[in-house]
């Protein structure tokens, strides 16, 4: 890979540590941004369904922060072996994170839905509620790989000082 210009660095210039640290932030980033968005549509669609604190501790916190944290590493874990920016690093990153965020997006449908929260429209729009969080579980697996493996991606999580 070919060097980057200033702080930004292709993904191959990284120490195991600083690889295993920016899996973990860029996957806590994404799936972060991901309930943020989960959270302003919940509240749009279903504004009566819950107390608004409980609904910002689960998905900015709980969820977003949490979910991942542990998405990243065990991606990380997944992907350790595999040379970055390699096509096998890209499948690998991006497989691993989507089907990590589906799980999580299942266990959530399941506290939602058999716990009775139905903070989030599980028995209201059940289908709605499971292809939102399918489809960003596909995204963010996607643009974790993207941001952890490509020089372009690099530099941009660089330049949001996510990699330091």
């Amino acid at each position: 890979m070919t060097e980057l210009s200033g702080a930004a660095r292709s993904p191959g210039a990284f120490t195991p540590e600083t690889r295993a640290a920016n899996t973990i932030k860029v996957f806590v980033l994404t799936g972060f941004v991901g309930e943020a968005s989960f959270l302003v549509l919940g509240l749009v669609l279903f504004p009566d369904h819950g107390p608004l604190l409980w609904r910002l501790v689960w998905t900015l916190g709980l969820c977003g922060i949490g979910m991942g944290a542990a998405v990243g590493a065990l991606t990380y874990l997944a992907t350790a072996g595999l040379a970055p920016g390699s096509r096998a690093s890209y499948a690998a990153t991006a497989v691993s994170g989507a089907l990590l965020f589906a799980v999580c997006q299942t266990l959530c449908w399941s506290l939602d839905h058999n716990v009775g929260l139905n903070y989030w429209g599980s028995r209201d729009m059940p289908a709605l509620f499971l292809a939102k969080g399918y489809a960003g579980a596909v995204a963010g697996g996607l643009l974790g790989s993207f941001h952890l493996n490509s020089p372009k991606g690099a530099a941009l999580m660089s330049r949001l000082g996510v990699f330091r």
